[in-house]
């Protein structure tokens, strides 16, 4: 089956070409730009992913406090 479809086929850097001339086409047309919506949804992503660690590290730094007062400063 490879022999009916290798003389169609692309080299990868023929393909990469075509991608990035079309690329840089669509972007004279309309450059793309951030709004609003979009950097309110990238700072909402940051929270979703830097929140649970920093509440991971406050929990796991007042435990050790919390031991630390009550069984080493006895």
């Amino acid at each position: 089956m490879w022999r009916a479809t290798l003389p169609n086929r692309q080299s990868i850097r023929e393909r990469e070409e075509e991608i990035k001339r079309s690329v840089d086409k669509k972007n004279e047309e309309e450059p793309f730009e951030f709004t609003k919506t979009d950097i309110l949804a990238m700072i909402i992503a940051a929270f979703q992913i830097l929140l649970p660690i920093m509440l991971i590290g406050v929990g796991v730094f007042a435990l050790f406090t919390y031991l630390f007062t009550t069984y080493f400063m006895k």
